[in-house]
């Protein structure tokens, strides 16, 4: 059982943020983009299909992050398609970045290359974050969980122990690099939770002299 712990933690923790997620979606708080599980979908299905190839069965409990994460996301874009509030537009930037992801996986088919495109596939999605960042930085009012990102990177932290205890290159890279995403918007969200209470202290500060 222990040794399993690592994984069990992963799966609670990406449950539980996409759960959080799902009832963010049906109580309209939370208005993520069609066209974006799409392209999170094929990004995160092409990240584990060239985990797999690489490491092989036996590197499964390695890439547990990466599974979870796809069915999490297949979780909420089915949630999505069902729900009255939806954007299926895609953004001239995730076009751009579906368009890579079509064409490392042609090159991946052509040449087998296996790591090259799993590591492409995490810059991309690297790249993906981008837009979420720039929106929380100008933002002066948060729009995300932090509660769901908060276990998405703890899920992170907990899926680089097999792979560092299995020496797994392609699920430790994959885990890294959510980690590292994650943390930036928990770090931003917090931010703008910060800015928050200070406006409501300066507020309440000149509310008291005025009375």
């Amino acid at each position: 059982m222990l040794e399993f712990l690592p994984e069990i933690i992963i799966f609670i923790c990406v449950l539980a943020s996409t759960i959080t997620y799902i009832k963010g979606i049906k109580n309209n708080t939370v208005k993520p983009i069609l066209a974006t599980r799409i392209f999170l979908l094929l990004a995160f299905l092409l990240s584990a299909l060239t985990s797999y190839k690489q490491t092989g069965p036996h590197g499964l409990m390695a890439n547990m992050l990466n599974l979870v994460d796809f069915l999490s996301v297949l979780a909420t874009f089915f949630a999505m398609a069902f729900s009255k509030n939806k954007q299926r537009k895609f953004t001239k930037f995730e076009k751009i970045c579906l368009y890579f992801v079509i064409i490392i996986f042609l090159i991946w088919i052509v040449s087998g290359q296996n790591i090259l495109a799993n590591i492409l596939i995490q810059i991309i999605l690297v790249i993906a974050y981008l837009p979420t960042l720039i929106h929380l930085w100008k933002s002066k009012e948060n729009t995300e969980s932090l509660s769901a990102w908060s276990l998405d990177f703890l899920a992170s932290i907990f899926g680089m122990i097999t792979p560092l205890q299995t020496m797994s290159l392609l699920p430790l890279i994959y885990s890294i690099r959510s980690a590292i995403s994650t943390f930036f918007v928990m770090a931003l969200i917090l931010r703008i939770n910060f800015r928050e209470i200070k406006l409501k202290e300066k507020s309440l500060i000149l509310s008291t002299l005025l009375s």
